[in-house]
């Protein structure tokens, strides 16, 4: 740990993605974090490692904006590292980064590039130019009210909205799918109308479903300098997926693997865009051709960040040494084999068939390289530690009611 007292991590949100990154500051440099929520997860309201500063009113602009300004004014000699890690807080940061106090540095592109890339249509388009493999696509508008012509794909296809941003008020408050399986036309068109009546008249990606379950799924981290260089690369399998409804294609297990021959590719599409901090790709291996297919561009560290800590590499200082030190630096990599996890053992292992990927996991467990942000010997109050565990069990009944067993699709 290199100590520092130059720096105030200032995390937006209250999920357990925010209190990783509050532990990966605390690793690296023994810092509090300061948690920019009014109603932050128990892991981190009992936290040892956290400040909350509860935000005056809904997490809009304008509250975020003045939550942050009398945070960097409290420490105007100090550099404010301000991140967040959902797709609408990085819009929302994008929104309000030209009027944040000087002293406040942000790991993320600017707003135009974290519009584009969040975009899952454009995505598709630029993948296309650098020869980056998707699935096939078809990109549907819902504006207006004219009829919507059928898709030209074999059932059943995914459908989920091309900006997720636009569309959480809808998983939110109505009851949407973050991900919708569809088997047939006319349920295709269901979906259409009851979208338009609820009033989306944004875009739609409509894709072929790529079999396989869970464990075809992969997961890509990288940090980008200002120069247009690859500072970090991390790559990890996904062993299992939460399957609630609003929650479904967030991992909560992954197996760290070294998967180096799609850098040169993902390098070269970020410098063009001129990207400059976290980005996180979502990617799955079609059993059928054994082509790596790239999904989407989340322009942020991504919610399951800490499978880098897993493999001994902290995130945070990358960025810090880019954004706060001006140092340049060699790319740093993951290396040999890892598991992160948010859930207990037995039910991991209920969800892996391939004997020879069990065998992989086993020998993580056996050799202790095991990493779950919420087991933290520096953050262990016995309350804490009870919330945490019942958390843990509580993961049982999720995955029975909503994944009882394991299929190979993953739906």
């Amino acid at each position: 740990m290199q100590r520092r007292d130059d720096i105030v991590p200032v995390l937006l949100g209250g999920d357990i993605a925010i209190y990783a990154l509050g532990r990966d500051f605390h690793e690296a440099y023994g810092l509090r974090s300061v948690c920019l929520a009014s109603a932050p997860v128990a892991a981190i309201a009992r936290s040892a490692i956290f400040d909350v500063y509860p935000l005056d009113g809904p997490a809009n602009d304008e509250n975020v904006l003045a939550a942050v300004r009398d945070l960097a004014d409290r420490d105007a000699e100090k550099t404010v590292f301000l991140m967040a890690n959902t797709d609408a807080h990085i819009h929302l940061l994008g929104r309000i980064r030209d009027r944040l106090p000087e002293n406040v540095v942000v790991p993320m592109p600017t707003l135009d590039i974290v519009q584009r890339v969040s975009d899952k249509a454009e995505f598709a388009e630029m993948c296309v130019r650098w020869g980056i493999r998707t699935p096939e696509t078809v990109v549907i508008d819902l504006a207006g009210d004219g009829p919507i012509p059928p898709v030209d794909l074999p059932f059943p296809v995914v459908a989920k909205a091309a900006v997720a941003a636009e569309y959480q008020h809808l998983m939110t408050y109505e009851g949407f799918l973050k991900v919708h399986y569809i088997d047939s036309q006319v349920d295709l068109d269901a979906l259409w109308a009851s979208l338009r009546a609820a009033g989306f008249h944004g875009r739609f990606v409509v894709q072929k479903l790529v079999r396989g379950d869970d464990t075809n799924i992969g997961m890509f981290t990288v940090y980008m300098d200002g120069e247009g260089h690859a500072r970090l690369f991390g790559s990890a399998q996904v062993l299992l997926e939460d399957h609630a409804p609003t929650m479904l294609g967030n991992p909560v297990a992954m197996l760290v693997t070294p998967q180096e021959d799609s850098l040169p590719a993902i390098e070269a599409m970020l410098a063009d865009l001129g990207y400059h901090g976290f980005a996180n790709f979502d990617t799955k291996i079609d059993p059928e051709t054994g082509e790596l297919l790239f999904f989407e561009l989340n322009p942020r560290i991504g919610r399951n960040s800490f499978y880098l800590m897993a493999a001994g590499v902290n995130p945070v200082v990358t960025a810090v040494e880019d954004l706060v030190d001006g140092r340049g630096g060699d790319l740093v990599r993951t290396e040999g084999e890892a598991l992160y996890t948010l859930v207990p053992r037995r039910l991991l292992m209920r969800y892996i068939a391939d004997a020879r990927l069990r065998e992989r996991v086993t020998a993580c467990y056996r050799a202790g390289k095991v990493a779950n942000p919420q087991h933290y010997r520096a953050d262990r109050g016995l309350v804490r530690s009870l919330e945490v565990w019942l958390t843990e069990m509580n993961q049982y009944r999720k995955f029975h009611r909503y994944y009882p067993q394991l299929t190979d699709s993953g739906f």
